[in-house]
């Protein structure tokens, strides 16, 4: 066993191949003279560490400081002798073995481990349990997030307002999963834009600059324009059958394109919360052949109560105008058959409420077996409280029970398992049944005696809490642990049966179990969750890039304005997702996430990055030229629009997003009087030579000289994710202005330099410098060899992802005692070629997660 000592020089850890007085030789050599008590070099004091009887929780920050300079060649500096890398190693070992020891002791001295259902878990939970596809997320308090995941535990802290959110919640899962009434009839209907209702948002569009641009001819309606975000073609009728019958649906767009001179329109769908907004739910962006008849395009989704549809045309007004034709109404044209192409809607039908199964499961888990009566017909002594009580008067049907005290514990029997997801004994049964007896006591109906015990349990920790206790995890919570990281909710019957049988840490079985998570379609779930989280892409419309600058990301709707390209930002996100999942399925390496031949588009990115033609909306796999700078995760649009912002890119930025989330390494915090760097939109000054300035302080360029570099790098992209040779600047644009002709329509598409509507929105300015150095004295000139120096040493990349999956999937940040641990993960990820699916097998696999 090994123990921590005083001593001057170092702490002794017994039976490992380190001695004491080795340690305390490697450090005085290479460490005391620029880090004791006088010289504090850096304003760090290493004696008071080495003369401690014990390291502590907070002790451990410290030392982990030392082994990740030493891991990184920064200390000793490059001017003092490097040590033998044998001595090194040594050190490095002995150092972090008692790390370790210290975080297993104080694991075990913590004891039980408790940790919230985050909002989209606990979302996702409720629809597998009840079979609901009810939206919790916006009724329940954001939630908190640390070390960039927001499944850590003490981010994930509880209120009474939760508390109040958590009941209402339940009450609304409740009865979004009780029958009231026969089996729902799906129905067609055929939606016209003639009808009466469809006339005011018709109207509004007309109304605009675009004016009868946008109209019905007969009964298509015709787009020669795209209708403003904020007037939206909102299919009333279709909002008022969801208001009385919400459920999922099958819809059928009818649609062709007009005068399409060799072109496709693309129809998007996206759905609509109410006739004010226009929502930015897209379901999907639809091709639509130039032909007489409409082809019919077919999607199913989810609506809400009152939810509706929105269609528009995209980026018609920008196919119009590289045609040479307007988006506006002419003076003296009666329109009534504008020139150009359009987009032509004949009609949408919907067919649901799509039932697949009645009863619904929630109802079968909540009262399966009772018969049901209406509520009408309850005798009057029976009570009804609360919500219940406007049921009384109509048709809605409520469970009833012979016998209740047995079909309560019955069904009890049957719930609680599931809900708390581990077998139940009876004695955590009884106070339920406790509850559920004592309204009857009261007269209560038996729905309203169930309700108070259902609610009961779906507000307790062992519903609302991922438990576990100290050591290794028992196969229940092994079993939660798998199936939140890899489908973020509950496990499935079929893994709970494993648990219950005591084999899941059979390894054999839990690699058999992984696998089947991983090769279902929902295993999608952590691909999102995991890279949103991880990368940032949740951040994605945290800040926009400047109209005027960055006119690329945008396209032009009615009137003269524009918003940015939902298409493209889909694209953006899907590329990535993509690419992580195709890495995942070929079990390809991990390393291809730093550096590639090739990634995943659609004819909108691929034309947005400048890369050979891709026919087709869908997302292909396609090869990068050799030329490309484009390949791995650094280099997408999705990575490099959230670590910008509007304006400018920050070398800072960029520079602490790579230490962070590709090296593990967190910099330290700037200073508290440290001054912000104001964007120079005029040009005069490159953000390389403001950092200059910026640094005027020793410990500010120390800090910067490990920061900057990537960030440098990274210059060569813009804010909104394009490759670029120079800065873009409003410097003399507006005597550019001066002397520009009104240009035709011809030239009215977006070109270099020029805004949406072909007029000077900005000039080249400074020209981009990517090269930098790396503290270990590495030198790149570009991106690409940035990439080269990081596939150079694999270990630590490989290190960091398996170390964000494990902070993601345990709700514990890994700390300084987990990197023996990391690194013996790391080195069987080596011996598999760091393939990515042997990766998340070493992850689950590992004792960081099963403990």
């Amino acid at each position: 066993m090994n123990r921590w000592i005083a001593g001057l020089g170092m702490m002794v850890s017994l039976g490992t191949a380190v001695r004491g007085a080795d340690v305390r030789s490697f450090m005085a050599t290479h460490c005391i003279d620029c880090h004791d008590t006088d010289a504090r070099k850096g304003d760090f004091d290493m004696e008071p560490l080495l003369k401690a009887a014990h390291v502590t929780a907070e002790s451990s920050k410290e030392w982990a400081r030392i082994v990740a300079r030493l891991e990184a060649g920064e200390m000793p500096p490059p001017k003092r002798e490097r040590p033998p890398a044998a001595d090194l190693k040594a050190a490095l070992h002995w150092t972090k073995q008692g790390l370790a020891e210290e975080t297993r002791a104080r694991r075990t001295r913590a004891g039980m481990a408790m940790r919230r259902l985050n909002r989209l878990e606990y979302e996702n939970t409720m629809r597998d349990l009840l079979g609901i596809e009810t939206r919790f997320r916006a009724l329940l308090p954001e939630d908190g997030s640390a070390e960039g995941f927001d499944t850590v535990a003490e981010a994930l802290r509880i209120s009474p307002v939760h508390i109040q959110r958590y009941m209402a919640a339940a009450d609304l899962a409740i009865d979004s999963a009780i029958m009231r009434g026969e089996k729902p009839v799906a129905t067609t209907h055929r939606f016209l834009f003639t009808h009466a209702k469809e006339q005011p948002f018709i109207q509004r569009n007309q109304q605009s600059s675009h004016g009868p641009m946008i109209r019905v001819y007969g009964e298509e309606l015709r787009f020669y324009n795209e209708p403003g975000f904020d007037f939206p073609i909102f299919v009333k009728q279709f909002s008022d059958h969801t208001k009385k019958q919400p459920g999922r649906y099958r819809i059928r767009v009818a649609a062709r394109t007009l005068n399409g001179m060799g072109h496709q329109t693309v129809l998007e769908v996206r759905t609509a919360r109410d006739t004010q907004r226009a929502g930015v739910d897209s379901l999907g962006w639809f091709e639509v052949p130039d032909q007489d008849a409409p082809q019919v395009v077919e999607l199913e989704a989810w609506f809400d109560r009152g939810e509706s549809l929105v269609i528009a045309p995209y980026r018609l007004n920008d196919l119009r105008r590289q045609l040479g034709f307007s988006q506006y109404a002419q003076d003296g044209d009666d329109m009534k058959t504008p020139g150009g192409p359009g987009l032509g809607v004949a009609y949408i039908e919907v067919e649901g409420p799509l039932v697949d199964r009645w009863p619904s499961a929630g109802h079968e888990l909540l009262f399966g077996g009772l018969k049901t009566k209406p509520f009408k017909k309850l005798p009057k002594e029976v009570l009804t409280p609360g919500a219940l009580e406007r049921l009384r008067t109509g048709g809605a049907l409520t469970p009833v029970s012979d016998q209740p005290a047995a079909d309560a514990e019955r069904l009890l029997r049957g719930f609680l398992p599931k809900a708390f997801r581990r077998p139940v004994a009876g004695a955590e049964i009884k106070p339920y049944l406790a509850l559920v007896q004592g309204h009857l006591a009261r007269s209560e109906c038996f729905e309203s005696a169930m309700r108070a015990a259902y609610r009961a349990a779906l507000c307790s920790p062992d519903f609302l809490f991922l438990m576990s206790g100290p050591g290794l995890l028992d196969d229940h919570a092994l079993a939660s642990r798998l199936s939140y990281f890899l489908w973020r909710t509950a496990p499935d019957d079929a893994l709970r049966s494993v648990a219950d049988r005591g084999e899941l840490h059979d390894a054999d079985v839990l690699r058999r179990e992984t696998e089947r998570l991983l090769k279902s379609p929902r295993s999608r779930a952590v691909v999102e969750d995991f890279l949103d989280q991880w990368l940032h892409l949740r951040d994605i419309d945290a800040t926009q890039p400047d109209k005027l600058l960055f006119p690329e990301f945008y396209v032009m709707e009615g009137g003269r304005n524009a918003r940015a390209d939902l298409f493209l930002r889909h694209a953006m996100l899907e590329e990535t997702r993509l690419f992580f999942t195709d890495l995942l399925t070929s079990n390809s390496s991990t390393l291809h996430l730093l550096d590639s031949d090739y990634t995943f588009a659609n004819n909108r990115l691929a034309t947005y990055y400048d890369l050979p033609a891709v026919v087709g909306l869908d997302m292909q796999r396609i090869s990068l030229p050799k030329t490309s700078p484009r390949g791995g995760v650094l280099t997408q649009a999705s990575v490099l629009k959230v670590t910008a912002n509007g304006t400018r890119t920050s070398p800072v930025v960029r520079g602490v997003w790579v230490l962070e989330n590709i090296l593990d390494r967190k910099p330290p915090a700037p200073p508290a009087n440290v001054g912000a760097i104001d964007p120079d939109t005029r040009g005069s000054t490159t953000i390389r030579e403001q950092l200059a300035k910026h640094q005027s302080s020793a410990s500010c360029a120390s800090c910067h000289r490990q920061i900057d570099p990537p960030g440098f790098a990274l210059e060569s992209f813009d804010p909104a994710g394009r490759w670029r040779t120079a800065y873009r600047s409003f410097d003399g644009v507006e005597a550019v202005k001066k002397r520009w002709p009104q240009p035709p329509a011809a030239l009215g598409q977006t070109l270099k330099g020029r805004d949406l509507l072909g007029k000077p929105s900005y000039l080249d300015g400074q020209p981009v410098d990517a090269t930098g150095e790396l503290l270990d004295g590495r030198r790149f000139n570009n991106i690409r060899e940035l990439k080269k120096h990081l596939l150079g040493e694999p270990h630590v990349f490989v290190r960091c992802l398996a170390s964000k999956m494990l902070t993601f999937a345990t709700g514990r940040p890994t700390e300084p005692g987990d990197l023996l641990a990391l690194d013996q993960l790391t080195a069987e990820s080596a011996k598999q070629d760091h393939r990515l699916r042997e990766l998340v097998h070493a992850v689950i696999a590992s004792e960081l997660f099963g403990q």
